[in-house]
């Protein structure tokens, strides 16, 4: 998850179909599904600087931390990753994305991809590895 809370992620996916209905006539019909995870990556992505700004201002008011209680310690592992390589790992692992895919939508070199997912699976591996 980017944002790390669900209300926010839902507001998030709601304005997504909405930037992608008002765009519809400058999508270019290849894969509405990947168009439509591009918008709402990026809504998200600004949500997040959005929130940054707003905490430096206001560095007092803290958001509630995420959690999801089937296992709370891979979401703390996940939380550890930078936004852009917790999503890239997600979109591949959770939902199919090829490295490419994930490429194209975050506008980065298929390598680039490659390597967030490689570093997202070594600090999972050492974060989640049983004591001893």
């Amino acid at each position: 998850m980017v944002l790390g809370d669900t209300n926010e992620a839902e507001d998030i996916a709601q304005d997504a179909y909405l930037h992608g209905f008002r765009a519809w006539d400058r999508f270019d019909g290849r894969d509405v599904r990947a168009w439509l995870y591009t918008i709402a990556l990026r809504l998200a992505f600004n949500q997040l600087r959005r929130r940054r700004r707003w905490l430096a201002i206001a560095p007092r008011v803290q958001p509630a931390p995420w959690s999801d209680q089937s296992d709370p310690d891979l979401w703390r592992a996940l939380q550890k990753l930078d936004a852009q390589v917790r999503a890239a790992l997600l979109m591949n692992v959770l939902d199919g994305y090829t490295q490419y895919e994930i490429a194209q939508m975050f506008g980065v070199a298929e390598g680039t991809v490659s390597s967030w997912l490689s570093r997202a699976r070594t600090v999972l591996r050492a974060d989640l590895a049983p004591p001893g």
